[in-house]
């Protein structure tokens, strides 16, 4: 009975932590993003192009930690 409980709770936590991780990288994506257009705005085009290229690649593994982490996690939860 306890070692029923115990893994459905380890089970929550690690959903929640990868949801909350999940959450971070898109919302970190999306600040890059934000800087990289503020940089295009005042000409500097690598730095954008670069900034832009970099919170595309966040917002992937971010992408990547949901599908591959997150999702396993509620599927064994739900059944």
């Amino acid at each position: 009975m306890h070692e029923e409980l115990l893994e459905v709770v380890i089970h929550s936590a690690l959903l929640a932590l990868y949801s909350l991780l999940t959450v971070g990288l898109a919302a970190a994506s999306a600040l890059v993003e934000y800087r990289s257009y503020a940089a295009l705005t005042t000409g500097e085009m690598l730095l954008a192009g670069w900034m832009a290229a970099i919170g595309l690649v966040v917002l992937v593994f971010a992408y990547f930690v949901l599908r591959d982490k997150a999702l396993v996690e509620y599927r064994y939860l739900t059944g």
